[in-house]
């Protein structure tokens, strides 16, 4: 498990923050600049995705089991932003409701290219495991049913890594404090992928990392988990957060199959159609069906139309999601809502519009059929690029109907 030990990619990031470079873009990575474009795009602009964009280099990561079990138990997640729109500036778009209105989800497009960016902040003066000052941070509750045992948690968090030709470094995005807990000191949490998934293009350029924190909610439990100092550009058009998936057991839930995977793929504006499979997946074979997909998804925007998420189970129909917070046209519209009162949990702060950071369950009940062994999973946009980041599943296999 990652410890709060400085390393020398922490030692590095800290001199930047105390020589003023915290927050804001401001390192170039001159090497990727210089590599020849590849024919892709994703847009940005000021009010909307509208430029067209060469993508210079990208570390797709294919999506592949991180954890998966049968038990009885379950998967869950906490999450919240790391940014939002700054209150004290007036939107970059003048037909724009001002910030506070735009964080309810207000306006006819309340999305983060369309307002002047901030960091979220609920620990401002606070110090670090670095010896730096906290510049960001947001907090989420876990609850899980008296009686449970954490198998399996891992943290994830992305985020702008650089707008236009500015691009922060690996060694500057491969790092997050979280504070867990009982504790009143954050902890330094380091990326334990053998690499990070990222895409830089000429106009916007992402991230994702992660690390395996199922020691320290083992011993934690319950409570508030607070993420900080993760890093990402602040402009218009930034966004970022943090989640924590959960596998447990607890004897009072089903018998389920628990899956999580994880991965980093890009879907650009005005691109075809893209596919791949999350293997592994276990129904039963015969009876009821029943069990929930949850995603984590980067620069879905809300009220940008036009994304789509589709699943075929292994003997089941092509068919595209959609619920209460989510049109069929916009799958990733910031939200981090659950449908199940049993599953919603608290977050500081809580707004309905996270500009440009989802978390979110789906029931895909409807669509398991009895032998399956994968989900494919297609997605597709016309201006809404997106980055796909984590899909966790758990499939009841005793015929209980129990979401």
């Amino acid at each position: 498990m990652p410890s709060s030990t400085v390393s020398r990619a922490a030692a590095v990031r800290t001199l930047a923050r105390r020589i003023g470079i915290t927050g804001v873009a401001v390192v170039a990575v001159a090497g990727q600049l210089l590599t020849a474009p590849i024919a892709d795009a994703r847009g940005s602009g000021p009010k909307g995705p509208q430029q067209r964009a060469d993508t210079i280099v990208s570390n797709p990561l294919p999506f592949k089991t991180r954890f998966q079990g049968d038990f009885h138990g379950s998967v869950t997640r906490i999450s919240n932003s790391l940014m939002t729109c700054d209150e004290t500036q007036p939107p970059v778009d003048p037909a724009q409701p001002p910030c506070v209105d735009a964080r309810t989800g207000a306006g006819s497009r309340p999305i983060n290219n369309n307002y002047q960016m901030k960091y979220i902040n609920i620990d401002p003066g606070s110090i670090g495991p670095l010896g730096d000052e906290i510049y960001s941070a947001s907090s989420a509750d876990l609850g899980l049913l008296e009686g449970s045992k954490v198998k399996y948690a891992r943290l994830y968090w992305g985020g702008t890594r650089g707008i236009g030709s500015t691009v922060l470094p690996e060694s500057q995005i491969d790092e997050i404090y979280l504070k867990v807990p009982g504790e009143n000191q954050y902890r330094n949490i380091a990326n334990d992928q053998p690499s990070i998934g990222y895409i830089t293009t000429t106009e916007e350029s992402s991230y994702q990392a992660s690390a395996d924190i199922t020691d320290l909610v083992k011993n934690a439990g319950n409570g508030t988990y607070t993420a900080a100092n993760m890093d990402s550009v602040v402009k218009p058009h930034s966004w970022g957060g943090w989640s924590i998936v959960v596998a447990y057991e607890n004897d009072c839930k089903p018998l389920r199959h628990v899956h999580i995977w994880d991965g980093f793929q890009v879907e650009l504006p005005d691109s075809p159609p893209r596919e791949f499979t999350l293997d592994g997946l276990q129904t039963p074979a015969t009876g009821p069906v029943a069990g929930k997909l949850g995603f984590i998804v980067y620069d879905g925007d809300l009220k940008w139309t036009g994304d789509t998420l589709a699943m075929k189970s292994t003997n089941g129909p092509l068919s595209v999601f959609s619920d209460v917070n989510h049109a069929a046209n916009d799958a990733f519209n910031s939200t981090i809502e659950e449908l199940t009162p049993a599953d919603q949990f608290v977050r500081n702060p809580y707004n309905r519009n996270n500009f440009g950071y989802d978390s979110n369950r789906w029931d895909i009940s409807p669509f398991l059929r009895n032998g399956d062994t994968d989900i494919s999973i297609k997605f597709d946009t016309d201006k809404d690029g997106y980055d796909l980041g984590v899909f966790y599943a758990y499939v009841n296999l005793d015929g209980s109907l129990e979401g």
